[in-house]
C-alpha cells in the first residue's frame, strides 16, 4: 500500500474515533474493541490500531492489554482542573481584552441564541456553544494562556455534552447565561461580562459534577 493512503486511512481512523469521543457518541467509560472500530470504518487493523495509539496518547482512550479498550471517563480532579483553567482564562480575557471583540459579531451570536430560546435545543447547540466561547477567548494576545486553553477544548466539549445529557434544563439555562454575558459585551461593560462569565463557569461546574455523580457516568475507577 502506498504510504500517502496508509497515511490517509490513519487519518481518517483518528478523526472518526475522536469526532465520537468528543461529541460522546462513543461515551465516558465506554468498552470499545478493534474489532467493532474496523467494522465501523470498514478498515484493516493497522490504522485503527495507529488511531488506538494517539488517542491513548492525547488521553481520550486507556488500552488495556488483553482486556480491551476505554474512553476516557472524567474525575472529580479533572473536572475541578479543566474548570480552573476556564475560569483563570475567560473572564480574564473580558475584563482585559473584551474590548477588541467585534460587537457586529457580538450581536450576531445574540440572535442566534435567542433563536435558540424559541427552538428545541439539538444537537447544534453545542456547536453553537463552541463557538460562543471560542469567538471570546479568540482576542486574547497571550499565545501560551491560549495555548493551555486549547489543550483543554475536546474535553471542554465533551463536558458540555455530558452535562446537558444529564442535567435537566441545562441547555436553556446555559443558554440563558450565554445572552447576560453577550448583553454585558454589547453593552461594553467587560466587568459584568466577566463576571457573567464567572458564575456561568461556576454551574456549568456544578453541572458537570452532578452529571458525574449520576450512576451511568461515575465509573471514576477507569
Amino acid at each position: 500500500m502506498p504510504a500517502s493512503k496508509k497515511q490517509s486511512m490513519q487519518s481518517t481512523a483518528y478523526d472518526f474515533i475522536k469526532k465520537k469521543i468528543t461529541t460522546c457518541e462513543y461515551a465516558p467509560n465506554q468498552m470499545l474493541s478493534e474489532s467493532l472500530l474496523q467494522a465501523e470504518l470498514g478498515f484493516s487493523r493497522t490504522p485503527v490500531r495507529e488511531a488506538i495509539s494517539r488517542l491513548a496518547q492525547e488521553g481520550l482512550l486507556k488500552v488495556f492489554p488483553k482486556r480491551g479498550i476505554v474512553v476516557s471517563g472524567f474525575t472529580f480532579s479533572d473536572i475541578n482542573m479543566i474548570f480552573e483553567v476556564r475560569t483563570l482564562v475567560e473572564p480574564y480575557t473580558l475584563l482585559n481584552y473584551g474590548i477588541k471583540l467585534n460587537l457586529d459579531e457580538i450581536a450576531r451570536f445574540s440572535k442566534r441564541l435567542q433563536a435558540e430560546c424559541a427552538a428545541s435545543f439539538d444537537s447544534s447547540f453545542y456547536q453553537v456553544d463552541d463557538e460562543f466561547h471560542s469567538m471570546l477567548v479568540a482576542v486574547l494576545p497571550n499565545v501560551y494562556l491560549r495555548e493551555l486553553y486549547n489543550r483543554i477544548q475536546t474535553q471542554n466539549i465533551r463536558l458540555r455534552i455530558m452535562s446537558g445529557q444529564h442535567t435537566a434544563n441545562r441547555l436553556a439555562e446555559t443558554n440563558e447565561e450565554h445572552l447576560q454575558i453577550l448583553s454585558a459585551c454589547l453593552a461594553q461593560d467587560w466587568q459584568a461580562a466577566a463576571q457573567a462569565m464567572a458564575l456561568h463557569l461556576q454551574r456549568s461546574k456544578e453541572a458537570s459534577l452532578a452529571a458525574l455523580m449520576q450512576g451511568d457516568v461515575s465509573a471514576q475507577i477507569i
